[in-house]
């Protein structure tokens, strides 16, 4: 069973105890009622140690939406095998993107207000990790087309446009998800359904 435990590329252990908190606070009270008094007492450190590594709550925020990305692209890369039947590449794609660790905020009561922080706090963050993401689902697409092991003709023949297409159904999934299983079983649909339309 994957790690449900944030995943933080960075060697200052202070910071990964902040955001790894920060998550749990976020997810608790919200984000516009958490204060950087909810964190740092989440944390366990004083206000004042908690400013030395960052400079306010938005601060806090982005930097967990591009820890987010660095690990779902990452995974998503890691996903995206050759020769694998389309259904199963683009389902361990979605699992890859969304990864366990968001089930504390896709769960809470306030996930709704969080997806909205996300493109109201670190809106380029999060365009910056999608177009990664898109890039290396357009290069899949397009390397499977050549080999022949899918088609791309009932898409109209163009894997980027594809790419494109998916990336934008996922995030609609997740503006609507009531938690995270429900989400979870939303992708895995979705990846049914784009699957077979690439069968060869």
């Amino acid at each position: 069973m994957p790690s449900t435990a944030l995943q933080i590329a960075e060697t200052d252990p202070r910071r990964v105890a902040i955001l790894t908190g920060a998550v749990e606070v976020f997810a608790r009270y919200g984000y516009r009622r958490t204060s950087m008094e909810d964190i740092a007492r989440g944390v366990g450190v004083s206000r004042a140690a908690l400013y030395l590594h960052y400079r306010n709550k938005p601060d806090i925020f982005r930097s967990l939406v591009m820890v987010h990305f660095e690990v779902s692209v990452g995974r998503v890369a890691q996903a995206l095998q050759p020769g694998l039947a389309p259904e199963q590449a683009l389902a361990a794609v979605f699992e890859a993107k969304i990864g366990p660790e968001t089930a504390v905020l896709f769960d809470s009561p306030h996930g709704e207000e969080l997806l909205d922080a996300n493109f109201a706090v670190a809106a380029d963050v999060v365009e910056q990790g999608e177009a990664r993401i898109r890039a290396l689902l357009r290069a899949w697409l397009q390397a499977e087309a050549d080999a022949g092991r899918i088609t791309l003709a009932p898409y109209g023949g163009d894997a980027d446009a594809l790419a494109e297409t998916i990336v934008a159904a996922l995030s609609g999934l997740k503006s609507c998800a009531t938690g995270y299983d429900t989400l979870c079983a939303a992708f895995n649909r979705m990846a049914q359904l784009f699957g077979r339309g690439l069968r060869a």
